[in-house]
């Protein structure tokens, strides 16, 4: 199997993580891929790792997250690419490129690795985006994404707590249209396949679409 990157695109809110995940146990379950060989890689989850760990740049970054403000290219670029540098057969990227520059950035990253780079884009009504935001939850203390029926965290039973991106959501939304949708046909430009779904597709049914697919 040929060297894979997988680019997740899609609004706040819109699914990408959950199918991303959907796609990951699939390789995993029907594929036979070792756990081990498929790496995730979440912008958001690097950034609140980044500020769980309460670093100089993880201080940085609260701020501009708690302004509803998007982090800057070269912050979130150094991050992807630390982990873009791991030793995985397959890779998911959720939740990067998101502007023009990151996309830019991330076709530099990619020059010379022969990978199959494929971009799968959830496009998610607005008000389906709303309802799924208000009933997510992240752990106080693992920092698992998770339902507001959960209750407590279902991974360590920490607190759950609403996350601060979600918090200005509509703000994010308003940057998303404005800087992150326009990128997704230049993505053409690096990618050797792309495709859309509704966001409203079950995320098992459409998994099994792209692992039957490509892989």
């Amino acid at each position: 199997m040929k060297k894979t990157l997988i680019i997740l695109f899609g609004a706040p809110g819109s699914g990408k993580g959950f199918l991303g995940n959907k796609i990951r146990e699939k390789l995993v379950d029907d594929k036979g891929v070792r756990t081990d060989e498929v790496g995730y890689i979440s912008t958001g989850d690097l950034l609140r790792e980044e500020i769980a760990a309460g670093s100089a740049l993880g201080l940085e970054i609260t701020q501009i997250v708690s302004s509803g403000n998007l982090v800057p290219d070269e912050i979130v670029g150094t991050l992807v690419e630390k982990a873009l540098s791991r030793n995985d057969r397959i890779v998911l990227l959720d939740g990067y490129p998101r502007t023009e520059n990151q996309r830019s950035a991330l076709a530099d990253m990619l020059q010379n690795k022969g990978m199959f780079v494929v971009a799968i884009k959830r496009n998610t009504p607005v008000s389906v985006i709303r309802k799924r935001v208000s009933e997510r939850r992240v752990c106080k203390d693992c920092r698992t994404t998770h339902s507001v029926f959960d209750g407590k965290c279902p991974k360590c039973g920490g607190e759950s707590v609403v996350r601060s991106d979600d918090a200005v959501i509509d703000q994010r939304l308003s940057e998303y249209e404005k800087n992150t949708a326009p990128v997704w046909n230049k993505l053409a430009l690096m990618c050797n396949a792309m495709q859309a779904f509704d966001g409203r597709e079950d995320a098992d049914a459409v998994a099994k679409w792209i692992i039957e697919k490509y892989f």
